[in-house]
């Protein structure tokens, strides 16, 4: 028999930039009679967001492994935005899996969470624990889409359910950079990880008429798409690019992506970024944040002639507001119990169609 719990869900890592948006996120689609709470490990920045939003906090330090057993116990799931999480996200995944909570974060540490696999799917999936890492814009839109896109596949005959042509995904995005996730990529530099996307090229996409460069988050966007299929014992492929106007801006990308890889890779280029970058806690203005966007077009097979093509639009900041609605979602998803199972699991292989409606919902995402 399951113990009761105080909250329906706490955000830990309030204070931060990402943080902060969540729980105005949260306190905007929270339902009614909603338990939740905020926490991080400063009283003196917590106490003012939370009288904000009329909700309690919990200091709690990440780095102590008691403190993040007592916050874990006390409630049904978590939402962290408390990165580099490859630094101080181990001791609460470790304490939600002790307590039998619900997790999910803003992740895009690969290796973390090739860790956090080894470590915990198979405990987690026995007993209907579910962690969700990278559920922020790493990685809700692309996994999502990407599982709607296939549905409509079966639907019209183009895959059987368990194979399907290969698809390629072009995002075309506008938005700002904030402290927290540059952070986390020095982070990973730092450990000897690279940030560099595996297909370094340009090309053009006839069907679309537009040309393609590398996209930085696509190493990540891609893993988590292609354990969402081996979760569903699915055979597909899927390669994510950058949708670019003409050539020119396709290599001036790519050069650009290649010069940032190179300088995360020197000691003295993170140095540079950690000087002039925005730092922990800072983030783009209000309105560039509700001006940016990510529109992300789905192709099936060859991009000459695909069977089939679909594009959906996401509002707002992709690095801030859509990560934002994404992980509230997901958070509140947990907090209603509607995973479909337990283990270390991907947005899609977790929570499906449920999650993709709740981000319809609030008009997160449409189909264009």
């Amino acid at each position: 028999m399951k113990v009761p719990r105080e909250y329906d869900l706490i955000l830990q890592g309030a204070t931060g930039f990402t943080g902060r948006m969540a729980a105005d996120e949260l306190a905007k689609h929270a339902p009614p009679f909603f338990r939740w709470a905020i926490a991080g490990r400063s009283e003196e920045r917590l106490k003012p967001i939370a009288e904000k939003h009329g909700v309690p906090f919990l200091v709690a330090d990440a780095s102590d492994p008691e403190a993040m057993s007592h916050l874990a116990a006390r409630t049904k799931a978590v939402i962290s935005c408390a990165g580099p999480f490859a630094v101080f996200g181990t001791p609460l995944v470790d304490a939600c899996v002790e307590q039998a909570t619900h997790y999910a974060d803003l992740t895009g540490e690969l290796p973390w969470m090739q860790k956090l696999i080894n470590k915990h799917h198979e405990h987690c999936a026995e007993r209907g624990i579910t962690l969700i890492p990278a559920s922020g814009f790493d990685s809700v839109p692309t996994d999502l889409c990407v599982h709607d896109f296939l549905r409509e596949l079966n639907e019209k005959g183009l895959a059987d359910g368990e194979t399907a042509p290969p698809i390629s995904g072009f995002y075309f995005v506008r938005g700002g950079f904030n402290g927290g996730t540059l952070h986390s990529g020095i982070a990973l530099a730092e450990a000897g990880h690279s940030l560099k996307p595996a297909e370094m090229k340009t090309g053009r996409v006839p069907s679309l008429k537009r040309w393609f460069a590398p996209f930085l988050m696509a190493p990540v966007n891609e893993a988590i798409v292609q354990r969402t299929h081996q979760l569903e014992n699915r055979m597909a492929s899927y390669r994510e690019f950058m949708l670019c106007k003409s050539r020119g801006e396709a290599v001036f990308l790519n050069t650009a992506l290649k010069v940032i890889s190179s300088l995360m890779g020197s000691r003295f280029g993170r140095f540079l970024f950690k000087r002039f970058g925005p730092k922990p806690g800072e983030g783009p203005s209000l309105e560039k944040i509700e001006a940016g966007f990510a529109n992300l077009t789905l192709l099936a097979g060859p991009l000459e002639s695909p069977a089939l093509t679909q594009s959906y639009a996401w509002s707002g900041d992709p690095s801030n507001l859509i990560t934002t609605r994404c992980l509230v979602q997901t958070g509140l998803a947990l907090a209603a119990d509607e995973a479909q199972r337990g283990g270390v699991l991907t947005p899609a292989s977790a929570l499906g169609d449920k999650l993709f409606q709740r981000l319809k919902n609030i008009d997160a995402v449409r189909t264009i």
